[in-house]
C-alpha cells in the first residue's frame, strides 16, 4: 500500500492497481493476482452486499431532504451498522433478511459522526404518532437556549421522515417539516407535524439542527460541524398504527419564518 502525495487524484481501478480514500487520504494498491474464495466467504459477502443496499436505500432516500455534510466514514458507519441489525436477525448465512423487531439497534445513529443532537438540544425530542400525522414537540426555549457559536443568529430545526421496504429495495418519498427562530431571543413551543402515516413500510425519523449567521440580511448556514448534526431518533416497524389520542398544549406555535431552500444562505423578508 502506498500513499498518493501528488496532484493526480483518481479512485477505482487503472491497470493493475486500484486507488482508494481512508480518513481523507489517498492510496494505492496492487490488485490480486488470484482470489480464492472459499464459500462461507461467499457466503458472507452475500450479505454484506445484502447490508450494503439496505444503506444505500437509507442514503438515497434521505438525500433530497437532508441538508448537512455527512462526515467521510458515514457511508462506512451505516453499513456497518446495518450489517449488524441484519447478522442479529437470523443465522442463515447467505439468506439473511432484516427482520423488525432489530431494526431498533439503528436508533442513535450519526449523520455527522462530530456532533450528536444531545449535544446541541436541550431536550430529547419524542416521536408521536397521531393518526396519519407524526409529530414532534419543541418545548419553549430560552435565548442562547441550544449550543451555539458566537455568532450564531439562527437556528433551524427539521424533521424527516422516510418509508424503507428493505426487502423490495424501494422507499417512500420523504416527509419533512422544519421551524426556524433567532436563536438570540426567547422561542414560544411549537411542534413539527410530518404528513406521514407510519405502519405501511418501515418508517424511520430524522432530527436535524442547522446554525445559520446572518449578514446583510441573508442567513449564512455553519460549517463548523460542531454546530450541527442529524441524528435518526425513531424507527417505526410496519405495523398496525392507531392514534394515540394525546392532547397538546394550546400555546402559541412558532411558525417558519421562511421554508430554507438547500442552498447556503437565504434571503430574510
Amino acid at each position: 500500500m502506498s500513499k498518493n502525495t501528488g496532484l493526480l487524484r483518481m479512485t477505482g481501478k487503472i491497470g493493475e492497481y486500484v486507488g482508494y480514500y481512508r480518513n481523507g487520504k489517498q492510496y494505492f494498491r496492487t490488485m490480486p493476482k488470484h482470489v480464492r474464495r472459499s464459500k462461507a466467504t461467499q457466503l458472507s459477502a452475500i450479505d454484506f452486499g445484502t447490508a450494503s443496499k439496505a444503506g444505500k436505500l437509507i442514503r438515497h432516500g434521505l438525500r433530497a431532504e437532508l441538508n448537512i455534510r455527512c462526515d467521510e466514514g458515514m457511508i462506512n458507519r451505516l453499513n456497518a451498522d446495518m450489517l449488524h441489525i441484519l447478522y442479529a436477525g437470523n443465522q442463515q448465512r447467505g439468506s439473511r433478511s432484516f427482520q423488525r423487531n432489530k431494526l431498533s439497534m439503528l436508533n442513535g445513529m450519526r449523520f455527522n459522526e462530530r456532533t450528536e443532537l444531545s449535544r446541541l438540544l436541550p431536550f430529547t425530542p419524542k416521536v408521536v404518532q397521531d393518526g396519519n400525522s407524526l409529530r414532534i414537540a419543541i418545548p419553549a426555549l430560552g435565548a442562547n437556549a441550544i449550543r451555539m457559536a458566537r455568532n450564531t443568529s439562527h437556528i433551524e430545526i427539521k424533521a424527516i421522515a422516510l418509508g424503507l421496504n428493505f426487502n423490495e429495495g424501494i422507499y417512500q418519498e420523504a416527509a419533512s417539516d422544519n421551524v426556524l427562530f433567532d436563536a438570540r431571543k426567547p422561542a414560544a413551543a411549537t411542534e413539527l407535524i410530518l404528513p406521514f402515516k407510519a405502519g405501511d413500510e418501515e418508517t424511520i425519523v430524522v432530527l436535524q439542527v442547522r446554525a445559520f449567521s446572518e449578514d446583510g440580511g441573508k442567513l449564512y448556514a455553519s460549517g463548523n460541524r460542531k454546530f450541527f448534526a442529524a441524528d435518526l431518533i425513531d424507527i417505526i416497524p410496519s405495523l398496525p398504527v392507531t392514534s394515540t389520542g394525546i392532547t397538546y398544549n394550546d400555546q402559541p406555535e412558532l411558525k417558519p419564518v421562511s421554508q430554507l431552500p438547500d442552498t447556503s444562505y437565504v434571503q430574510l423578508e
